[in-house]
């Protein structure tokens, strides 16, 4: 990584001021931010943990007590235990600080990241846009963690999960993508943009975090960058899009005409999700319809019976077990990687069921990780 000449003693003070972090103080648990603590920061936690819109807005830097990156009804508890003077050990009345959300340069932990490609503020109208973190010196990407939606959706990479253990998944040195997604939902569960998450090394924006469009949908959330815990940058997501990008609607189309024709109201989700992948079998080909586009197709169809799906790719040979690469994926984007073969996995309530589905081929059998 090249960094530019500074050219004058004044550029240099000017870039080490930048630095410095400028930050707001505010509470832990004063959620409405009147300046102290009452049953009303409670209250406000416990309406937007069930979805009740609030007339202030709730930040997780305030609003987290047990520090679990998520605000829930048990951080309501912990505020309700300490007003009546039940100490559950949580920093509650202690000073929190945040990066000022204007600041290029954040220093936190002792590690400084730029922020330029980081705005406190993002409107979505079209297709995308993506965050990218730049750290200025060398840390562990399992420092880093997003948290979308005050905690309804948490980045991490975590290598232990049994489902990600498979070596080709952690070979930073060659790059490989790491990452998580979700579809943001508004308090009355409808879709607001999908995200998507991810590190690869070696590149100069290491960290990115890409924020999609998925159709009609009006309304804001937020995503929150930590370093080792500690906040690096808020954003704040402002969704105002009127219509669906034209891939996602053919792949809309596809999907929906392809259950219109095979499925019955008589069938079990099995039966139908069997009946769909062998539509897809028998009325295209492979030039019209791939592995990866079988295998999203597959994943849209099990999202509307309501059945949770991720995708495998097992390395080019669907057989060996042990080669196997799996993600949950950006289903709105249609994006696969790396090459080879790409199947789905659906879950159901007692097993979970694989479709390697494309044009001319379909395979469905149980699969056990």
């Amino acid at each position: 990584m090249k960094i530019k000449s500074v050219l004058s003693l004044s550029l240099c003070m000017a870039m080490m001021m930048s630095v410095s972090v400028r930050a707001e103080s505010r509470m832990l648990g004063d959620v409405d931010g009147d300046g102290e603590i009452s049953i009303t920061d409670a209250t406000v936690i416990q309406r937007y943990t069930v979805g009740i819109k609030t007339t202030v807005a709730v930040t997780s830097s305030v609003a987290d007590i047990d520090g679990d990156h998520a605000v829930t009804v048990m951080d309501a508890s912990h505020l309700q235990r300490w007003m009546v003077n039940v100490s559950d050990s949580y920093p509650i009345s202690k000073p929190v600080y945040e990066p000022s959300p204007t600041d290029r340069y954040v220093t936190v932990e002792g590690v400084t990241f730029d922020l330029k490609k980081v705005p406190s503020e993002v409107m979505l109208t079209d297709t995308s846009i993506s965050l990218m973190l730049i750290p200025k010196s060398e840390i562990d990407p399992h420092d880093i963690t997003t948290v979308v939606n005050n905690g309804r959706y948490i980045n991490r990479i975590d290598y232990t999960d049994s489902r990600f253990k498979e070596s080709y998944l952690i070979e930073k040195e060659n790059g490989i993508v790491h990452g998580y997604d979700c579809e943001v939902t508004d308090s009355e569960d409808n879709p607001l943009a999908y995200v998507y998450a991810n590190y690869r090394s070696g590149l100069y924006f290491p960290f990115q975090t890409t924020v999609s469009c998925i159709g009609k949908a009006h309304g804001s959330f937020s995503i929150e960058l930590y370093y080792k815990g500690e906040l690096i940058r808020r954003v704040n997501v402002n969704v105002n899009v009127d219509h669906a990008p034209e891939d996602i609607e053919k792949t809309l189309r596809i999907v929906r005409s392809s259950e219109e024709a095979c499925w019955t109201s008589s069938m079990t989700d099995r039966e139908k999700m069997k009946a769909f992948a062998e539509y897809i079998q028998d009325h295209y080909t492979y030039d019209q319809i791939m592995c990866v586009d079988g295998a999203v197709l597959t994943a849209f169809a099990a999202r509307d019976l309501g059945l949770e799906s991720m995708l495998l790719y097992p390395g080019g040979e669907p057989n060996q077990h042990c080669d196997r690469h799996i993600i949950t994926y950006n289903l709105y984007a249609n994006t696969a990687v790396p090459g080879g073969h790409c199947a789905c996995l659906v879950e159901y309530d007692d097993c979970t069921m694989r479709y390697d589905v494309q044009g001319e081929l379909c395979i469905i059998k149980e699969y056990k990780y």
